[in-house]
């Protein structure tokens, strides 16, 4: 291991800038400092852990420290035991079960990388002291029976829920019209994307960043009716990809419509603004505006907390029995999907790695797959050809 990389890693840096190692010996700090360099290199390229991922992990370490006082090859279970203890909820309770895992998720990955034998040799060899397990079974435990009972905590929309959403937002798009009102644009994008989010089964992050691109035509002649929008290919969490068919021509047509008349008007308001950025970046990722599907009036990305908003104000006004998030909906898409096909092919087009996983997304209550959408609203945009200019603005 080089000893002459001294660049402070941030993430084990407090408030205030003292480094996490400062009071050890020269030797030691540095030593430390590389130690958990190397596993974060190690979780970022070969793991290939997303920067979000890292970051978390890195944080979860750093606490560990702070709270033992020692050099991570003097981590003991005595230091995990007093971590935990200390760590506290918003409300002052301890730690919740999901946050505890979270915890030890990422210092059993520390743990694996230091406890590597090369390393372990030449710690002993440095400094005389040998590297142990600091978290086993036995003190997390805990976290073993939370993911042997773990039920999911979301739910999934019923048709009639979802038809009254839909009446939401008519009314709402039609009250937005009437009064000419700048709301109104955002509106008819929020409900393509709240529509698309169930149909496809989207994650928040995959929703807010779909690109024009990832739609294809498919070659199945039952699918040919769709056009270019025939499928959608996503490449979500783990890097795993997954291609989905279009299945309703009424979310065909809903998302047409608002490709024709709406994302040009968005495109085109955002035009007027000076500062309209070209690409947005997200999570790493550098997009252009121009490939977005949706946008915001100012040309740039949707960001996930304005359509979870969206979402709140839905369920407040339509006095929903539960809470609802973007993953609400991907739990929805989820359940609408399984019936349709077999459990191995839902679980393809989720993106998930395991097939139990797909299976905790599914609600068994009876939701009319494959016809989720009441016909009675059509899913086009209120009002007829004439409401729309030759420029496509309203």
């Amino acid at each position: 291991m080089s000893a002459g990389n001294s660049a402070l890693i941030k993430d084990l840096a407090p408030e205030g800038g003292v480094e996490l190692f400062a009071r050890f010996p020269p030797e030691a700090r540095t030593y430390a400092k590389n130690l958990v360099q190397e596993w974060q290199d190690h979780l970022t390229h070969l793991e290939r852990f997303k920067s979000t991922t890292v970051q978390g992990y890195m944080g979860n370490l750093s606490r560990l420290l702070r709270s033992s006082g020692v050099l991570p090859w003097e981590l003991r279970r005595k230091h995990v035991v007093g971590c935990l203890k200390q760590s506290k909820g918003p409300d002052g309770m301890p730690a919740s079960a999901q946050t505890v895992s979270s915890y030890c998720s990422a210092w059993r990955s520390f743990q694996s990388f230091m406890l590597d034998q090369d390393r372990v040799n030449q710690i002993v060899a440095t400094f005389g002291v040998r590297p142990d397990t600091f978290l086993d079974r036995e003190n997390g435990i805990s976290v073993k029976r939370v993911k042997s009972n773990w039920v999911p905590s979301q739910w999934a929309l019923t048709t009639d829920h979802i038809d009254k959403i839909e009446a939401w937002f008519i009314d709402k798009i039609r009250e937005a019209k009437r009064n000419h009102s700048k709301a109104l644009l955002p509106l008819l994008r929020d409900r393509v994307m709240f529509h698309l989010c169930i149909h496809f089964s989207l994650r928040i992050s995959e929703l807010v960043t779909l690109e024009l691109e990832q739609f294809r035509a498919s070659h199945h002649e039952r699918l040919a009716h769709f056009g270019d929008f025939g499928t959608l290919t996503v490449t979500g969490k783990n890097d795993v990809t997954g291609t989905i068919p279009m299945r309703e021509p009424l979310i065909h047509n809903l998302l047409i419509t608002y490709l024709k008349k709406v994302r040009p008007s968005l495109l085109a308001r955002a035009k007027l603004k000076p500062d309209a950025p070209t690409v947005v970046t997200f999570n790493d990722r550098t997009l252009l505006v121009s490939q977005l599907v949706f946008v915001t009036e100012r040309g740039g990305l949707v960001k996930p907390n304005t359509f979870r908003d969206r979402l709140k104000q839905i369920c407040r006004e339509v006095m929903l029995p539960k809470k609802i998030t973007p993953h609400t909906l991907r739990h929805t898409g989820c359940t609408l999907m399984a019936p349709i096909y077999s459990p191995e092919v839902a679980q393809r087009y989720m993106r998930h790695r395991h097939l139990p996983t797909t299976m905790h997304y599914y609600h068994s209550e009876p939701l009319n797959a494959g016809n989720h959408l009441s016909p009675i609203y059509g899913l086009t945009l209120p009002g007829d050809e004439d409401d729309f200019d030759e420029e496509g603005m309203p």
